[in-house]
Protein backbone atom coordinates (compact mmCIF):
# COMPACT_ATOMS: atom_id res chain seq x y z
CA UNK A 1 0.00 0.00 0.00
CA UNK A 2 1.24 3.24 -0.28
CA UNK A 3 0.50 6.73 1.14
CA UNK A 4 -0.20 7.76 4.24
CA UNK A 5 -3.32 6.28 5.95
CA UNK A 6 -5.57 9.21 6.57
CA UNK A 7 -7.13 8.35 10.00
CA UNK A 8 -10.45 10.26 9.08
CA UNK A 9 -11.25 7.42 6.60
CA UNK A 10 -10.29 4.61 8.82
CA UNK A 11 -12.94 6.12 11.06
CA UNK A 12 -15.13 6.33 8.11
CA UNK A 13 -14.45 2.72 7.80
CA UNK A 14 -15.05 2.15 11.12
CA UNK A 15 -18.67 3.95 10.95
CA UNK A 16 -19.21 1.34 7.55
CA UNK A 17 -18.98 -1.72 9.56
CA UNK A 18 -21.73 -0.61 11.93
CA UNK A 19 -24.55 0.04 8.85
CA UNK A 20 -23.58 -3.36 7.11
CA UNK A 21 -25.15 -6.59 7.58
CA UNK A 22 -22.97 -9.67 9.42
CA UNK A 23 -23.29 -11.69 6.22
CA UNK A 24 -25.36 -11.77 3.50
CA UNK A 25 -25.83 -9.72 0.17
CA UNK A 26 -25.30 -5.78 -0.31
CA UNK A 27 -26.28 -3.86 -3.14
CA UNK A 28 -24.69 -1.31 -4.77
CA UNK A 29 -26.64 1.40 -6.55
CA UNK A 30 -24.50 3.64 -9.14
CA UNK A 31 -26.63 6.37 -10.52
CA UNK A 32 -28.83 5.99 -13.74
CA UNK A 33 -26.78 5.41 -17.18
CA UNK A 34 -23.75 5.19 -14.72
CA UNK A 35 -20.29 6.84 -16.42
CA UNK A 36 -16.90 6.13 -15.90
CA UNK A 37 -16.52 7.48 -12.46
CA UNK A 38 -19.85 5.03 -10.99
CA UNK A 39 -18.83 2.38 -12.56
CA UNK A 40 -15.05 2.00 -11.46
CA UNK A 41 -16.23 3.47 -7.57
CA UNK A 42 -18.49 1.00 -7.79
CA UNK A 43 -16.60 -1.69 -8.03
CA UNK A 44 -14.43 -0.53 -5.62
CA UNK A 45 -16.97 -0.63 -3.17
CA UNK A 46 -17.44 -4.14 -4.22
CA UNK A 47 -14.16 -5.12 -3.54
CA UNK A 48 -14.42 -3.30 -0.38
CA UNK A 49 -17.06 -5.39 1.15
CA UNK A 50 -15.28 -8.85 -0.63
CA UNK A 51 -12.12 -8.03 1.22
CA UNK A 52 -12.92 -6.35 4.45
CA UNK A 53 -16.42 -7.43 5.41
CA UNK A 54 -16.62 -10.66 4.03
CA UNK A 55 -19.84 -9.68 1.89
CA UNK A 56 -21.62 -10.16 -1.87
CA UNK A 57 -21.87 -7.06 -3.24
CA UNK A 58 -24.38 -6.78 -6.71
CA UNK A 59 -24.13 -4.03 -9.00
CA UNK A 60 -27.74 -3.00 -9.85
CA UNK A 61 -28.25 -0.12 -12.01
CA UNK A 62 -30.79 1.48 -14.75
CA UNK A 63 -30.34 2.42 -17.75
CA UNK A 64 -28.23 1.51 -20.02
CA UNK A 65 -24.21 2.11 -20.55
CA UNK A 66 -23.91 3.09 -24.26
CA UNK A 67 -20.69 5.53 -24.63
CA UNK A 68 -18.12 3.99 -26.66
CA UNK A 69 -15.43 4.51 -23.81
CA UNK A 70 -18.17 3.27 -21.07
CA UNK A 71 -19.13 -0.51 -22.87
CA UNK A 72 -14.80 -0.90 -23.17
CA UNK A 73 -14.46 -0.18 -19.87
CA UNK A 74 -17.86 -3.23 -19.41
CA UNK A 75 -15.10 -5.28 -21.60
CA UNK A 76 -12.85 -5.32 -18.86
CA UNK A 77 -15.27 -5.56 -15.56
CA UNK A 78 -14.82 -8.38 -14.01
CA UNK A 79 -17.95 -8.05 -11.18
CA UNK A 80 -21.42 -8.19 -13.22
CA UNK A 81 -24.15 -5.26 -13.49
CA UNK A 82 -27.27 -6.54 -13.43
CA UNK A 83 -30.03 -3.99 -14.65
CA UNK A 84 -32.68 -2.74 -12.45
CA UNK A 85 -35.43 -4.88 -14.61
CA UNK A 86 -33.48 -8.22 -14.48
CA UNK A 87 -33.54 -8.02 -10.61
CA UNK A 88 -36.59 -10.27 -8.83
CA UNK A 89 -39.17 -8.46 -7.48
CA UNK A 90 -41.10 -8.92 -4.12
CA UNK A 91 -38.89 -10.68 -1.22
CA UNK A 92 -37.08 -8.74 1.78
CA UNK A 93 -35.34 -5.26 1.75
CA UNK A 94 -31.79 -5.64 0.86
CA UNK A 95 -28.76 -3.60 2.36
CA UNK A 96 -28.01 -0.74 -0.46
CA UNK A 97 -25.24 1.38 -0.78
CA UNK A 98 -25.24 4.37 -3.44
CA UNK A 99 -22.46 5.33 -5.11
CA UNK A 100 -21.84 8.81 -6.89
CA UNK A 101 -25.41 9.37 -5.99
CA UNK A 102 -27.47 9.52 -3.38
CA UNK A 103 -31.21 8.05 -2.64
CA UNK A 104 -32.85 11.43 -2.76
CA UNK A 105 -31.37 12.55 -5.68
CA UNK A 106 -33.49 13.05 -8.88
CA UNK A 107 -30.54 10.91 -11.40
CA UNK A 108 -30.93 7.60 -9.55
CA UNK A 109 -33.73 4.44 -9.67
CA UNK A 110 -34.19 3.59 -6.29
CA UNK A 111 -35.29 -0.07 -5.97
CA UNK A 112 -38.53 -0.84 -4.18
CA UNK A 113 -36.26 -4.02 -2.45
CA UNK A 114 -33.15 -1.44 -1.50
CA UNK A 115 -32.61 -0.24 2.02
CA UNK A 116 -30.47 2.73 1.77
CA UNK A 117 -27.81 2.05 4.31
CA UNK A 118 -24.64 3.93 3.07
CA UNK A 119 -24.11 6.76 0.76
CA UNK A 120 -20.58 7.90 -1.06
CA UNK A 121 -20.77 10.72 -3.57
CA UNK A 122 -19.02 14.44 -4.38
CA UNK A 123 -21.74 15.99 -5.91
CA UNK A 124 -22.89 19.47 -4.52
CA UNK A 125 -26.55 18.78 -2.98
CA UNK A 126 -27.77 18.98 1.05
CA UNK A 127 -27.39 15.96 2.25
CA UNK A 128 -30.71 14.60 4.01
CA UNK A 129 -29.56 12.83 7.05
CA UNK A 130 -31.53 9.67 7.54
CA UNK A 131 -31.16 7.14 10.46
CA UNK A 132 -28.78 3.80 10.12
CA UNK A 133 -27.48 5.71 6.84
CA UNK A 134 -24.26 6.67 6.82
CA UNK A 135 -23.50 9.85 4.61
CA UNK A 136 -20.08 10.47 2.91
CA UNK A 137 -20.76 13.31 0.56
CA UNK A 138 -17.83 15.68 -0.17
CA UNK A 139 -17.97 18.09 -2.81
CA UNK A 140 -14.21 19.05 -2.14
CA UNK A 141 -13.30 15.65 -4.53
CA UNK A 142 -13.22 15.82 -7.79
CA UNK A 143 -14.43 12.43 -8.20
CA UNK A 144 -15.96 9.74 -6.58
CA UNK A 145 -13.63 7.12 -7.15
CA UNK A 146 -10.89 8.89 -5.27
CA UNK A 147 -13.02 8.86 -2.43
CA UNK A 148 -13.39 4.80 -2.60
CA UNK A 149 -9.09 4.71 -3.37
CA UNK A 150 -8.63 6.20 -0.20
CA UNK A 151 -11.15 3.43 1.33
CA UNK A 152 -9.12 0.55 -0.33
CA UNK A 153 -5.96 2.47 1.18
CA UNK A 154 -6.89 2.40 4.13
CA UNK A 155 -8.25 -0.80 4.09
CA UNK A 156 -5.15 -2.61 3.33
CA UNK A 157 -6.46 -3.82 0.21
CA UNK A 158 -4.46 -3.78 -3.26
CA UNK A 159 -6.40 -3.58 -6.04
CA UNK A 160 -6.53 -5.75 -9.27
CA UNK A 161 -4.60 -4.05 -12.18
CA UNK A 162 -7.71 -3.79 -14.22
CA UNK A 163 -9.41 -2.00 -11.66
CA UNK A 164 -6.74 0.49 -10.93
CA UNK A 165 -7.15 1.29 -14.86
CA UNK A 166 -10.67 2.20 -14.93
CA UNK A 167 -10.42 4.07 -11.91
CA UNK A 168 -7.42 6.50 -12.99
CA UNK A 169 -9.48 6.76 -15.95
CA UNK A 170 -12.86 7.49 -14.42
CA UNK A 171 -10.44 10.44 -12.23
CA UNK A 172 -9.31 11.77 -15.49
CA UNK A 173 -12.91 11.65 -17.04
CA UNK A 174 -14.92 13.24 -14.02
CA UNK A 175 -11.88 16.43 -13.48
CA UNK A 176 -11.62 17.13 -17.27
CA UNK A 177 -7.68 15.69 -16.71
CA UNK A 178 -7.55 17.63 -13.80
CA UNK A 179 -8.71 21.00 -15.33
CA UNK A 180 -12.02 21.36 -13.63
CA UNK A 181 -12.62 20.29 -9.82
CA UNK A 182 -10.14 18.32 -9.17
CA UNK A 183 -7.85 18.63 -5.87
CA UNK A 184 -4.18 16.99 -4.70
CA UNK A 185 -6.47 14.02 -3.72
CA UNK A 186 -7.52 13.07 -6.91
CA UNK A 187 -3.77 13.98 -8.42
CA UNK A 188 -2.29 11.89 -5.73
CA UNK A 189 -5.17 8.80 -6.16
CA UNK A 190 -4.48 9.07 -9.97
CA UNK A 191 -0.99 9.17 -9.53
CA UNK A 192 -0.59 5.92 -7.38
CA UNK A 193 -3.21 4.39 -9.94
CA UNK A 194 -1.28 4.95 -12.78
CA UNK A 195 2.00 2.85 -11.02
CA UNK A 196 -0.19 0.20 -10.45
CA UNK A 197 -3.10 0.04 -13.56
CA UNK A 198 -3.15 -2.26 -16.44
CA UNK A 199 -1.60 0.21 -19.01
CA UNK A 200 -2.73 -1.87 -22.33
CA UNK A 201 -7.11 -1.91 -20.79
CA UNK A 202 -6.30 1.85 -19.67
CA UNK A 203 -4.98 2.34 -24.03
CA UNK A 204 -8.07 0.37 -24.90
CA UNK A 205 -10.70 2.51 -23.48
CA UNK A 206 -8.96 5.69 -24.43
CA UNK A 207 -9.22 4.88 -27.76
CA UNK A 208 -12.36 2.61 -27.90
CA UNK A 209 -14.00 2.18 -31.24
CA UNK A 210 -16.98 4.75 -32.06
CA UNK A 211 -19.99 3.62 -33.53
CA UNK A 212 -21.01 5.34 -36.91
CA UNK A 213 -23.98 6.79 -35.01
CA UNK A 214 -22.14 8.90 -33.43
CA UNK A 215 -20.68 10.39 -35.99
CA UNK A 216 -24.12 11.15 -37.34
CA UNK A 217 -25.38 12.92 -33.62
CA UNK A 218 -21.78 14.91 -34.15
CA UNK A 219 -22.70 15.93 -37.73
CA UNK A 220 -26.05 16.80 -36.25
CA UNK A 221 -24.71 19.02 -33.35
CA UNK A 222 -22.48 20.40 -35.50
CA UNK A 223 -25.10 21.95 -38.16
CA UNK A 224 -27.56 22.91 -34.91
CA UNK A 225 -24.62 24.49 -33.06
CA UNK A 226 -25.00 28.62 -32.48
CA UNK A 227 -23.17 30.94 -30.64
CA UNK A 228 -23.64 34.11 -28.67
CA UNK A 229 -21.18 35.99 -27.71
CA UNK A 230 -19.52 34.19 -25.19
CA UNK A 231 -22.26 30.86 -25.04
CA UNK A 232 -22.48 28.42 -27.69
CA UNK A 233 -24.92 25.42 -27.55
CA UNK A 234 -26.68 23.18 -30.13
CA UNK A 235 -29.58 20.70 -29.72
CA UNK A 236 -30.12 16.92 -30.67
CA UNK A 237 -33.32 16.02 -32.06
CA UNK A 238 -33.99 12.28 -31.10
CA UNK A 239 -30.97 10.58 -29.35
CA UNK A 240 -30.75 6.80 -28.04
CA UNK A 241 -27.54 7.73 -26.14
CA UNK A 242 -27.80 10.41 -23.07
CA UNK A 243 -23.97 10.51 -22.70
CA UNK A 244 -24.04 12.27 -26.19
CA UNK A 245 -25.42 15.14 -24.52
CA UNK A 246 -22.37 15.93 -22.34
CA UNK A 247 -19.78 14.99 -24.60
CA UNK A 248 -21.12 17.16 -27.03
CA UNK A 249 -21.43 19.79 -24.41
CA UNK A 250 -17.82 19.30 -23.39
CA UNK A 251 -16.71 20.02 -26.98
CA UNK A 252 -18.55 22.98 -27.56
CA UNK A 253 -16.65 24.63 -24.53
CA UNK A 254 -13.12 23.80 -26.18
CA UNK A 255 -14.49 26.55 -28.99
CA UNK A 256 -12.03 29.63 -28.80
CA UNK A 257 -13.65 32.35 -26.67
CA UNK A 258 -16.11 30.22 -25.59
CA UNK A 259 -17.17 30.79 -21.67
CA UNK A 260 -20.16 28.36 -21.57
CA UNK A 261 -21.47 25.77 -23.60
CA UNK A 262 -24.78 23.37 -22.95
CA UNK A 263 -26.87 20.85 -25.69
CA UNK A 264 -30.02 19.60 -25.45
CA UNK A 265 -31.53 16.12 -26.54
CA UNK A 266 -35.04 14.35 -26.42
CA UNK A 267 -34.59 10.69 -25.84
CA UNK A 268 -37.83 8.93 -25.01
CA UNK A 269 -40.00 11.04 -22.74
CA UNK A 270 -37.20 12.99 -21.48
CA UNK A 271 -35.66 16.51 -22.31
CA UNK A 272 -31.39 16.16 -21.35
CA UNK A 273 -29.66 18.97 -21.23
CA UNK A 274 -25.89 19.35 -20.04
CA UNK A 275 -23.97 22.74 -19.25
CA UNK A 276 -20.46 23.30 -18.83
CA UNK A 277 -18.38 26.11 -17.92
CA UNK A 278 -14.85 27.78 -18.11
CA UNK A 279 -14.74 29.31 -15.06
CA UNK A 280 -14.84 27.96 -11.73
CA UNK A 281 -16.77 29.88 -9.63
CA UNK A 282 -20.20 29.56 -12.25
CA UNK A 283 -22.31 27.35 -10.37
CA UNK A 284 -23.55 25.38 -13.05
CA UNK A 285 -25.35 22.97 -11.12
CA UNK A 286 -27.30 25.62 -8.99
CA UNK A 287 -28.11 27.15 -12.29
CA UNK A 288 -29.28 24.16 -13.59
CA UNK A 289 -31.42 23.16 -11.00
CA UNK A 290 -32.69 26.74 -10.17
CA UNK A 291 -33.93 26.32 -14.27
CA UNK A 292 -35.36 22.74 -13.43
CA UNK A 293 -37.29 22.92 -10.53
CA UNK A 294 -37.66 19.30 -8.49
CA UNK A 295 -41.38 19.00 -10.12
CA UNK A 296 -40.42 18.80 -13.38
CA UNK A 297 -37.28 16.79 -13.15
CA UNK A 298 -33.88 16.59 -11.89
CA UNK A 299 -30.68 18.37 -11.73
CA UNK A 300 -27.05 18.29 -10.52
CA UNK A 301 -23.71 18.79 -10.99
CA UNK A 302 -20.65 20.80 -10.06
CA UNK A 303 -19.12 24.15 -10.41
CA UNK A 304 -18.30 23.46 -13.76
CA UNK A 305 -20.26 21.02 -15.51
CA UNK A 306 -23.93 20.16 -14.66
CA UNK A 307 -26.71 17.44 -16.16
CA UNK A 308 -30.46 17.27 -16.07
CA UNK A 309 -33.32 16.58 -17.25
CA UNK A 310 -37.19 17.73 -17.44
CA UNK A 311 -40.31 15.41 -17.91
CA UNK A 312 -41.64 15.67 -20.92
CA UNK A 313 -43.40 12.36 -21.00
CA UNK A 314 -47.60 14.48 -20.94
CA UNK A 315 -45.91 17.39 -23.55
CA UNK A 316 -47.53 16.72 -27.05
CA UNK A 317 -44.42 16.83 -30.19
CA UNK A 318 -44.92 20.55 -30.41
CA UNK A 319 -45.21 21.29 -26.60
CA UNK A 320 -42.31 19.72 -26.27
CA UNK A 321 -40.47 21.79 -28.34
CA UNK A 322 -41.97 24.97 -26.99
CA UNK A 323 -40.67 23.49 -23.83
CA UNK A 324 -37.15 23.11 -25.01
CA UNK A 325 -37.12 26.65 -26.49
CA UNK A 326 -37.93 28.21 -23.32
CA UNK A 327 -35.53 26.91 -21.60
CA UNK A 328 -33.04 27.48 -23.90
CA UNK A 329 -33.92 31.58 -23.66
CA UNK A 330 -33.84 30.75 -19.44
CA UNK A 331 -30.74 29.75 -19.58
CA UNK A 332 -29.37 32.31 -22.23
CA UNK A 333 -30.83 34.82 -19.73
CA UNK A 334 -29.26 33.51 -16.66
CA UNK A 335 -25.57 33.03 -18.49
CA UNK A 336 -25.39 36.46 -19.69
CA UNK A 337 -26.45 38.02 -16.24
CA UNK A 338 -23.58 35.62 -15.00
CA UNK A 339 -20.42 36.52 -17.67
CA UNK A 340 -17.86 38.86 -16.62
CA UNK A 341 -17.85 42.50 -17.16
CA UNK A 342 -15.34 42.16 -19.95
CA UNK A 343 -16.87 39.61 -21.43
CA UNK A 344 -20.49 40.95 -21.79
CA UNK A 345 -19.75 43.56 -24.68
CA UNK A 346 -19.08 40.62 -26.91
CA UNK A 347 -22.90 39.80 -26.38
CA UNK A 348 -24.37 42.50 -28.70
CA UNK A 349 -23.76 40.44 -31.49
CA UNK A 350 -23.59 36.34 -32.81
CA UNK A 351 -19.77 34.98 -33.21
Amino acid sequence: MNGTIDNATVQLLDELAKVLPARGQVLIIPHDYPDPDALASSAAIQLLLAKRHRLRGKIVFSGIVSRAENQEILRHFKYALLPLQQCPAGGQKCPAIFVDTAPWRGNVTVPPFARPVAVFDHHHGRPRAQDGVLIDINPDYGATSTRAWECLQAAGIQMPKWLAAIMAYAITTETFDFTRHATERDIKAYTLLLGRCNMKILGQIKNAPLPRAYYSYLAEAVTNAQTYGRVAWTHLAAITQPEIVAETADLLLRMERIMWAFCTGFTEDRLVISIRAEANNLHCGKLLRALIGRQEGSAGGHEQAAAGYIDVSKLTATERVQRRDALEAKLLEKLEGRLSDTARPLLSSGA
